[in-house]
């Protein structure tokens, strides 16, 4: 679910039980400048999760302010666990206010905010059974009550609540800084410092819930080392055409990009004759057969996932569905078929032959791991490395069959190799 950072602060207020009629416009408001919230937001009720309650109470006002087209906006404010206050992110769909008016109606899916909030309340729940709330945020959904300063629209509908995670992105570590960090600096952190036992945990994470969209934006490192999961929504084969696609995950297509040129694997048609090069893109050292032994998880999954996999495969999809309160019985049957793969045969099934599937076009053969990048010239495997750079039939953007009037540079039937 895309959205719109906005440099906007809002006062915040929890209510308790319904969200309230919408006030269109509070001019004494428009001058506000901190964010508060209550110290503990009281849980929402189960019959309060409709997508109703994701937009605003007034349909007439929702359509007659300017907007842009799905308008979302991030707000920040605070919550208290039991130890310590945290900053939060508060995501809020259906604005109907642009940041700047584009003369046209605003567009509202209340529906799709129901069903990636839904997501989310299950990936929290996954990930407290399966011992994997370290590497991901806290999630919740609760009501907002916010006014946008300048503007004075009054917000009081459910958001999707998070934590807000320390440290910086992947992809800002990397390429960020003026100047940017020296390369034998980046490579003493990504060996040395980041938790790697956290990477092991991540990929089962994209894994066992079919994330489709991770790249190294929404992979934060903190100071410590610690590792989080950002922008989880993208999952459970939510859109039925993407089963996984994680730059954690072998044989998924943003791992690849991350071995071979992102021209080669996408079939640019200006590639001509080039034979393709592979080349060590740091990310690679997130690869999680580099800390497993023998290169290889199997069977042989942490305790607590491993229990809680098999508890989940001993259910059906219905009851899967029921439970974590997913929003598609297809998005259980994911779910469901996931976790028994990888009870009854091991990860690299799971990852390879389980279900649901990615399209053949976008099954890739296992690269050779490299577990050790040096720099020269460039970022480069410190040992040996030979990645065999043939790619599978089919269209790589769409992920079905060819049909451009050029020759396939495809040599292999992705999924029947690995």
């Amino acid at each position: 679910m895309s959205v719109l950072l906005a440099s906007l602060c809002a006062v915040l207020a929890l209510v308790g039980a319904a969200a309230q009629a919408v006030i269109p416009h509070v001019d004494d408001c428009a001058l506000c400048f901190h964010c508060t919230a209550d110290a503990k937001p009281p849980p929402v009720l189960p019959s309060d999760m409709i997508a109703a309650n994701f937009q605003p109470q007034n349909v007439t006002h929702k359509q007659t302010l300017p907007g842009s087209h799905g308008q979302k906006k991030l707000f920040n404010t605070w919550f208290r666990d039991e130890t310590r206050n945290k900053k939060a992110i508060v995501k809020v769909a259906c604005i109907p206010v642009g940041k700047h008016a584009r003369h046209k109606f605003a567009q509202c899916y209340p529906d799709l905010a129901l069903k990636y909030a839904k997501i989310y309340l299950a990936i929290e729940k996954l990930s407290e059974e399966c011992g994997l709330t370290d590497i991901v945020p806290k999630v919740w959904v609760d009501w907002v009550n916010a006014v946008i300063p300048e503007v004075g629209y009054h917000i009081r509908w459910l958001g999707l609540w998070m934590e807000m995670v320390d440290g910086i992105s992947l992809e800002n570590l990397v390429r960020l800084g003026n100047p940017m960090m020296h390369p034998d600096d980046l490579l003493d952190i990504l060996h040395n410092k980041v938790n790697h036992k956290q990477t092991i945990l991540a990929a089962i994470f994209d894994l066992l819930t079919s994330q489709n969209d991770r790249h190294a934006q929404n992979i934060f490192i903190d100071n410590d080392g610690t590792m989080r999961l950002i922008d989880n929504e993208r999952a459970f084969y939510e859109n039925r055409i993407l089963a996984a696609d994680s730059i954690l995950l072998p044989t998924t297509k943003k791992y690849t990009i991350n071995v071979m040129e992102n021209a080669w694997i996408h079939k640019f048609p200006n590639w001509g004759t080039k034979v393709p090069m592979c080349w060590a893109n740091v990310a690679l050292l997130f690869d999680y057969r580099c800390y497993v032994p023998g290169g290889q998880m199997g069977k042989n999954l942490p305790a607590q996932v491993g229990q809680c996999v098999a508890r989940i495969s001993s259910l059906n999809p219905e009851k899967v569905m029921q439970e974590y309160g997913l929003p598609a019985i297809h998005m259980a049957e994911a779910l469901y078929n996931r976790s028994k793969a990888m009870h009854e045969q091991g990860f690299e099934y799971a990852l390879t032959q389980g279900f649901p599937r990615n399209p053949n076009p976008w099954r890739y053969k296992f690269t050779p791991p490299c577990c050790k990048i040096t720099h020269t010239d460039t970022y480069r495997c410190a040992h040996n490395w030979s990645p065999d750079t043939a790619i599978p039939f089919g269209d790589p953007i769409t992920g079905g069959p060819w049909k451009h009037d050029r020759p396939d540079p495809g040599t292999y039937e992705g999924g029947t190799v690995f």
